[in-house]
């Protein structure tokens, strides 16, 4: 496998600033819901990063934190240095492989500063609140790491409500590899050691991110999507082992307790009432010197949330889909409107042959059943472009034939219109036999000629074309 350079957490943190995706902010800003509404506005935006170097009011172990690192695709593919466009293939290809992760040689980064006893105290730690309403604090970039006695390890994002210094209250859905392994502790009456770390590379961001099977650690995935291993540290309080280059290590355990927890607003941009979660105990903290925090912030689409989850997913969902339908070009979750309900597959026109799209269809509800929406477009519709997926439904799509539907499958616990179990609804919004449609162009010497004058007129400081 040929290595590609990869990025620790700082080095593309640096990567964005030199390309100008980093915006640094040295103006006071509150946790108390500024965060939140500054994340809010960025994402509307289609903004940078952002890095803050003084946090309000505020005196703890840490006072910088970067946000809406991953709030753009483009900064997805920029952490693996591939375009936009490749970010796909490249994913597709690197997920056939795993490579395991290897020790840490010498003393580890995440373990500079070593924190224990009332010192390993999260009140000391810049963690909002973030929209209106919340039940409190939470941790929104924490990637939780536990192992399940016969699953093996698994990497995680999930949000976690600050109770006082020493504990938090863990959101887990009911199918999650962590909901499973806190079950086991609960019926086992065994504490599970558990780990959480924030500011992490992003190849363990971005593969923790997405809902891999039972068994497939995120820190091999990760290794795979760099070319080589992730090098890793045993935590100093409990067996797990920890990315070395972290810049913040939680450690702790699940007893098996829950507790209330909630209300949150999430991907969806809707507040969730307060549920049973389980809890967990800190046991230490360690981290970088001069760590810098990291938030995601969860709302309505745009958001950050909605663009980093899932995006190996599709990946995976393509290569599974291609091997058996050879006419997938292309599969995308539009992220500007929610991640896991509106699902779009693009296909070679030439390859069809009767009811194979059709098929394709309840195919990728299978490998992808968060779905609701799912529609099937040409190779000439843009899968990116929301506007061109339209109008391939408002004209290529017959609702009387090219519509279907089922009842009683499942999505996203979260949904706030079915709470899970809901329906599925397939568009055809492929050219059939018979398409009357036709796209007239544009001679090639016209579109050469305008684009130049057109060029040549922005250039010269004439009116923007937006």
């Amino acid at each position: 496998m040929t290595m590609i350079q990869p990025f620790d957490f700082r080095g593309f943190l640096a990567h964005l600033k030199q390309t100008g995706e980093l915006a640094e902010i040295g103006e006071p800003v509150s946790l108390d819901y500024e965060v939140g509404a500054l994340c809010r506005d960025l994402s509307d935006r289609a903004g940078p990063a952002a890095l803050l170097t003084n946090i309000a009011a505020f005196e703890g172990r840490c006072n910088q934190m970067v946000v809406n690192m991953y709030g753009e695709r483009r900064r997805l593919a920029q952490a693996f240095r591939v375009a936009d466009e490749d970010l796909l293939g490249f994913v597709s290809k690197r997920m056939k492989e795993r490579i395991e992760p290897q020790p840490f040689d010498g003393p580890a980064p995440c373990q500079e500063v070593v924190l224990m006893g009332d010192d390993a105290d999260l009140t000391e730690w810049p963690i909002p609140f973030w929209n209106s309403g919340d039940g409190g604090p939470y941790i929104t970039a924490g990637l939780h790491i536990v192992k399940h006695p016969e699953f093996g390890w698994n990497v995680s994002y999930n949000r976690a409500q600050v109770y006082n210094a020493r504990e938090l209250g863990v959101c887990m859905a009911p199918d999650h590899h962590l909901r499973l392994t806190t079950d086991e502790a609960r019926k086992l009456g065994d504490r599970v050691d558990a780990a959480i770390i924030i500011g992490a590379r992003p190849s363990i961001a971005i593969a923790a991110a997405s809902d891999l099977a039972h068994g497939d650690y995120e820190v091999r995935a990760a290794g795979a999507l760099e070319g080589q291993a992730i090098r890793t540290v045993r935590c100093k309080t409990v067996d797990v082992e920890v990315p070395a280059d972290s810049e913040i290590v939680i450690e702790g355990y699940y007893s098996g307790e829950t507790r209330e927890e909630g209300p949150f607003v999430e991907f969806t941009g809707y507040q969730t009432p307060i549920i049973t979660s389980p809890v967990f105990t800190v046991t230490a903290i360690t981290h970088r010197r001069d760590p810098i925090y990291q938030g995601v912030f969860a709302g309505r689409p745009p958001c950050e949330t909605n663009t980093l989850w899932r995006e190996l997913e599709e990946a995976e969902a393509f290569t599974n889909l291609r091997q058996k339908f050879p006419l997938v070009k292309a599969v995308h979750r539009p992220p500007q409107i929610g991640r896991d309900f509106l699902g779009i597959v693009q296909i070679d026109p030439s390859r069809q042959r009767e009811g194979v799209v059709n098929t394709l269809l309840l195919a990728t509800a299978a490998v992808m059943p968060r779905l609701k929406f799912i529609i099937a477009v040409d190779d000439d519709i843009d899968l990116y472009d929301l506007t061109s997926v339209l109008w391939a439904v408002s004209t290529r799509c017959d609702p009387r034939v090219d519509v279907q539907s089922v009842t009683g499958t499942m999505t996203s616990w979260l949904d706030p219109s079915s709470g899970g179990l809901t329906g599925k609804v397939f568009f055809n919004a492929t050219k059939k036999v018979g398409f009357r449609g036709q796209i007239p162009g544009f001679p090639d010497a016209a579109v050469t000629r305008m684009r130049s004058v057109l060029d040549a007129h922005l250039s010269a400081g004439g009116p923007s074309t937006r």
